[in-house]
């Protein structure tokens, strides 16, 4: 959202869920990519399979009433929450291993 405030224009309306689609879409693929874990990224690959066209939809277009940068700035924050959550998973970890010892 805040991407989308900051260089959407001031003439133009940015409404809809699509964002957060690809918000959500953004997560599954990079949280396979950031956890290396087998189940993320067999969901990684059966999403790409499935809806991996959506992918177009974060480069500009000339089709009008599409916010593309909705699409650019959700795929971004997804990306950027599956890194976080990938973080701190593997700080998790690391302390209970630490612990055990």
């Amino acid at each position: 959202g805040f991407g989308v405030w900051l260089l959407g224009g001031t003439s133009t309306i940015h409404i809809g869920a699509s964002g957060l689609v690809f918000g959500y879409f953004g997560f599954l693929i990079l949280r396979g990519y950031f956890e290396r874990s087998f189940i993320s990224i067999a969901i990684a690959v059966v999403v790409l399979l499935f809806y991996g066209s959506l992918i177009w939809g974060v480069f500009p277009t000339v089709q009008s009433g599409v916010s593309w940068l909705g699409h650019l700035f959700g795929f971004v924050g997804g990306a950027w929450a599956a890194h976080l959550i990938t973080q701190r998973y593997q700080k998790t970890e690391e302390e209970i291993e630490i612990r055990i010892l």
